[in-house]
């Protein structure tokens, strides 16, 4: 089957303007609003519910090493608590990653409406199949008079929520195959995103939506780029990384299987750099001072900053790409008393907190000073 583009218009044709922001609405923060902040838990990754249709093969959190053993899962009333607690100590916004699928859970709606009381921005990670799928939006929120992908996305316009959509690829056979071998993924995984985008989830600076073509594995390498480039002109920014090393990808031999070797990614950083530079997304100075992120082109990673990660079971870990290094579970500690004696507390104020679980293993040492050496020697003297 050939490729296929969703049907999203252009919105940069040329130069994107002076003031535009590389980032996501509610993800990542300024090194001003850092420093500013500096101590205070802004962020918090967070499980919501565990269903999930799919079976990606690279998912971080299906075959989870933090998830084995018998452990208690926190109910809603307890995410909500959690929430409340961590509005307290500074919070501003919520990442939603797994276990499973959040769409694919019937109080989800509910809690964003929690969240939006709160003034606390919704991050979702979502595949999309349910959003583009009426019948899957009729069994998930029928309860609540919501039917249509239409419907659902008003809802998310309501509590002001940023989308990050998997967007793997343009073939639907690679599509589908990356999801797990699901038949007919990717035209609902584009019916979603034409619905975002009509809803005008890309029309704002910050932007709304996202694409995540994260993991870069061999199997889509070839079409990164064309994805970057595609998305970016619509307003769309592009999470690019290797990935992750923990849950399916756990293991040494998987991820060493799947991912690029350090050439091929160099290459790509670098590529994906030139293009911002020549289109004004951000200048050659401006990258050499912030450094290159571990999400290409984007605003560098600060999480482990200024945040953590509390999964279904409790337990508080460094960040969803670290299934290794807990901080503590809230079934035996307050999360300020954890937050407070993290490591991740101790790095406040860190703008570009690179990768720390990926470096020296998907995401090779020397990338970073090799994509910048690149640069420099095609950018330095201008």
């Amino acid at each position: 089957m050939a490729k296929i583009h969703p049907s999203v218009p252009i919105i940069y044709q040329n130069k994107f303007p002076s003031a535009f922001s590389n980032k996501l609405n509610g993800w990542g923060y300024s090194k001003e609003e850092l420093q500013l902040n500096k101590g205070k838990l802004l962020t918090l990754d967070i499980d919501f519910g565990n269903m999930c249709s799919l079976n990606c093969p690279h998912c971080f959190r299906k075959d989870n090493r933090v998830d084995s053993g018998k452990n208690k899962l926190m109910s809603y009333s307890d995410i909500v608590n959690l929430v409340r607690e961590a509005k307290k100590l500074g919070l501003k916004d919520v990442k939603f990653l797994g276990a499973g699928e959040p769409f694919q859970d019937k109080k989800f709606l509910d809690f964003l409406r929690e969240l939006k009381k709160l003034d606390v921005i919704p991050c979702i990670f979502t595949k999309g199949h349910v959003i583009g799928d009426d019948s899957e939006v009729a069994k998930w929120f029928g309860h609540e008079g919501i039917t249509t992908g239409e419907q659902l996305v008003a809802e998310l316009n309501k509590v002001n929520a940023s989308i990050l959509l998997g967007f793997n690829s343009f073939d639907p056979k690679v599509q589908d195959h990356i999801v797990g071998g699901v038949p007919g993924y990717t035209l609902k995984r584009n019916r979603a995103l034409e619905l975002l985008v009509k809803a005008g989830f890309n029309k704002a600076s910050p932007t709304r939506l996202l694409l995540a073509s994260n993991p870069i594995t061999k199997e889509n390498y070839s079409e990164i780029f064309e994805i970057y480039s595609w998305a970016r002109v619509r307003n769309l920014l592009t999470i690019v990384c290797p990935t992750m090393v923990s849950g399916r990808c756990g293991e040494e031999d998987v991820w060493r299987k799947i991912t690029p070797a350090e050439k091929e990614l160099v290459a790509l950083y670098t590529k994906i750099y030139e293009f911002n530079i020549e289109k004004g997304i951000q200048t050659f100075s401006q990258i050499k001072e912030e450094g290159i992120s571990a999400y290409a082109g984007i605003q560098p990673c600060n999480q482990i900053a200024c945040g953590m990660y509390v999964t279904l079971t409790g337990k508080v870990l460094r960040c969803p790409g670290d299934d290794v290094t807990e901080f503590g579970s809230i079934w035996d500690s307050s999360l300020e008393n954890i937050w407070k004696n993290s490591e991740n507390f101790k790095r406040a104020g860190t703008f570009n907190c690179q990768c720390p679980p990926k470096a020296g293993k998907s995401i090779p040492s020397s990338l970073y000073s090799k994509v910048l050496d690149n640069l420099k020697h095609k950018y330095g003297k201008v």
